[in-house]
């Protein structure tokens, strides 16, 4: 649920939330996404895909949603 992700989202890194909002809901690109937080593409692409990581593992976590 909505709250299940908001739950997951406060529990990480702020820099890692802010690379998840800029590309999913702000739906910026990566080199936009990097431009924003100041740092090389190649920096904000390893950031996004740590975040991605981080979420799922919170998420796993999660009695209800995890497996």
């Amino acid at each position: 649920s909505f709250g299940q992700l908001e739950q997951a989202l406060a529990q990480m890194d702020p820099l890692d939330r802010e690379v998840l909002a800029l590309r999913h809901f702000e739906e910026l690109s990566n080199a936009e996404t990097a431009a924003l937080l100041g740092v090389q593409p190649a920096a904000a692409s390893k950031r996004y895909v740590r975040a991605l990581a981080r979420l799922k593992q919170i998420l796993e976590s999660i009695p209800g949603l995890g497996g």
